[in-house]
């Protein structure tokens, strides 16, 4: 009598595990931010001619949800143009960031990117000290 305890002990234990199996819910990945290591440095002079400068990290924030998509963020309310190419596939182009966020269709894979300060308006003129940029990887 004792293997049919064992048999039965084993086919229960494995009910278990088939019906846990079944009812988890799947894992989904959360979504990927990658801070570009280097900020974008720039200077500009507003209308009263005041100088400002100012220090901004871009984010580029990917998800497994929309796959071939980048979300870039700035870390203030500057406007820039972010230059991005896909290593893998050679596609490239040129996002414009405002305020606060503008996505992307860069495509999967290695995604390399500069980021820019726009020369218009000429009543608003902006110098680059320092260009930004990072690589990250789309799904």
């Amino acid at each position: 009598m004792r293997p049919h305890h064992g048999l039965r002990r084993a086919s229960i234990v494995a009910g278990i595990g088939v019906a846990l199996l079944f009812g988890a819910q799947p894992a989904v990945a959360a979504p990927t931010d990658t801070v570009f290591p280097v900020p974008f440095v720039g200077a500009s002079f507003g209308p009263p001619g005041l100088p400002s400068v100012g220090v901004m990290y871009v984010t580029a924030s990917t998800d497994l949800a929309t796959p071939g998509i980048t979300r870039f963020t700035g870390g203030g309310y500057c406007c820039v143009f972010i230059h991005w190419r896909n290593i893998l596939t050679g596609a490239t182009g040129i996002a414009y960031l405002g305020y606060p966020s503008v996505e992307a269709q860069t495509g999967s894979g290695i995604v390399v990117a500069a980021v820019t300060v726009p020369t218009v308006p000429r009543d608003y003129p902006a110098v680059m000290v320092q260009s930004g940029g990072g690589v990250w990887t789309v799904p």
